[in-house]
């Protein structure tokens, strides 16, 4: 079994009692901080991956780190974890429970890639049209990449990109002109 799909075992569970204690918001703010922390410091994420340090020592650490920062249930989370020796996915649990928060409140991310800096109407402009479009909160991440020459790449989900930057529309062209040759 993969790692995400351990992960949504437990993932949903805590989510399903986060909404029960009605502290679902709290733990959402502590999976982000635990996602922001893993990525931020590799050598943390060696240790919750390492299989040679003791769960109970793992837990040790994440409660040194984060007990006066996050909310019990996830304290709790963390010490469940650490008894079943699964510190090594708690990267990926706080991944799958993102998203379902999300898939919850009804948000959408969005990656935007553009040639140049998008303004801030053009930004509010993809953003209203998107959220009619999918009937969700979009939550925009812009990244730009000069090689697209202009135009956009939209990236809803993991799953779903619409290309229509300069770039590709000249890539399709030049194939479609390379087969009109032959």
């Amino acid at each position: 079994m993969s790692d995400k799909n351990v992960a949504y075992r437990y993932a949903k569970p805590i989510m399903d009692l986060a909404n029960e204690k009605g502290v679902l918001d709290q733990v959402y703010a502590d999976m982000q901080l635990l996602r922001t922390t893993c990525e931020q410091n590799s050598q943390f994420m060696a240790v919750l991956r390492n299989p040679v340090i003791r769960g109970f020592k793992k837990y040790a650490i994440l409660k040194a780190l984060f007990a006066d920062k996050i909310n019990t249930l996830t304290l709790q989370l963390f010490e469940l974890m650490g008894r079943k020796d699964r510190e090594n996915i708690l990267y990926d649990l706080s991944a799958v429970f993102i998203d379902l928060y999300n898939e919850q409140k009804g948000i959408q991310k969005v990656t935007v890639i553009s040639a140049v800096p998008l303004e801030i109407d053009q930004k509010a402009d993809l953003q209203a049209k998107l959220a009619q479009q999918l009937k969700k909160i979009i939550e925009i991440t812009e990244e730009v990449d000069a090689s697209l020459l202009g135009g956009l790449i939209i990236q809803v989900g993991e799953n779903q990109i619409i290309d229509n930057s300069v770039r590709s529309q000249l890539k399709r062209l030049r194939l479609k002109f390379a087969d009109t040759v032959k």
